[in-house]
C-alpha cells in the first residue's frame, strides 16, 4: 500500500483471487476513507473488486495503464451503506497446480490429527481437510499413507471434503499396500492407488510438504 497524489492506493497486483476483494473490504470496514484506488493485474480481480465496491454503494471509475494493470478509483458517497449483492462476484479461477512451479504435497500418514484423544484427533483431521478447501493455493498432490487411507475410504465426512479438492485439480493418491492391510482395497471412494515409488517421487519433486499428523 502506498500514497499516490494524496489518494490512498492499495496495490493488489500479484495477489490470488479472492485476496484483492478481501483487502478492499478491509478498507471499507475501516470507515476512514471516502476515496481510494485499487490496482490489480487481471480481469477477474478487476471485475470482482469493482462489483464488490458497487455493491457497497460506491462509485467506481476504471482505467488501464500501459502494463495492462487495472486502476479502480473508488469513491464512497454513502459511508456505512449496507452491502447488497446486486452484482454477484465471479468465481475465482482454479489454477492448474499440476503444471505450476509451486508443487505443494500434503502428506497424511494417519486418520487423526495430533496425539492424546483419538476422537478429538479425528474431528481435527476432518476440520483440516475442510479448511484446505477454503485456502489457496491448493496442493498439487495429497498422499494418504497407513491409516490415512481410511480418509479416502470409510470416513464419509473426509471423503466429501477430499472429493471437493479433487474436483479442483488436486491429485489424490492412496497407498495400495495400506489399503490391502486394512482390508479397504475395494472401498476406495476417490483418487487412485499409489505405490512407494510414486510416494518418494512426489516428495522429491515437491517444493513444500505439509503434514497435519
Amino acid at each position: 500500500m502506498a500514497l499516490q497524489d494524496k489518494i490512498f492506493t492499495l496495490d493488489a497486483r500479484g495477489l490470488n483471487c479472492p485476496e484483492p476483494v478481501i483487502q478492499t473490504k478491509r478498507l471499507f470496514d475501516q470507515g476512514n476513507l471516502n476515496r481510494f484506488v485499487v490496482v490489480v493485474d487481471n480481469e477477474v480481480s478487476k471485475e470482482n473488486v469493482a462489483r464488490f465496491a458497487r455493491n457497497q454503494g460506491a462509485v467506481v471509475e476504471l482505467s488501464q495503464d500501459e502494463a495492462l494493470n487495472w486502476k479502480l478509483d473508488i469513491r464512497i458517497d454513502k459511508p456505512g451503506a449496507q452491502y447488497e449483492e446486486k452484482e454477484p462476484l465471479i468465481p475465482c479461477p482454479i489454477p492448474d497446480y499440476r503444471t505450476s512451479a509451486q508443487k505443494t504435497v500434503v502428506y497424511i500418514g494417519t486418520n487423526i490429527m495430533g496425539k492424546g484423544d483419538d476422537e478429538l484427533g479425528a474431528k481435527l483431521m476432518r476440520g483440516f481437510l475442510r479448511t484446505l478447501i477454503d485456502v489457496t493455493p491448493y496442493p498439487w498432490r495429497m498422499l494418504f499413507i497407513n491409516s490415512g487411507v481410511k480418509l479416502t475410504t470409510v470416513d464419509q465426512e473426509a471423503v466429501e471434503a477430499i472429493g471437493i479438492l479433487e474436483e479442483r485439480g488436486v491429485e489424490i493418491l492412496s497407498c495400495g499396500t495400506c489399503l490391502d492391510t486394512f482390508g479397504l482395497a475395494d472401498q476406495l471412494k476417490l483418487g487412485k492407488v499409489t505405490n512407494m515409488y510414486e510416494v518418494v517421487e512426489s516428495l522429491n519433486t515437491a517444493t513444500k510438504v505439509i503434514s497435519p499428523d
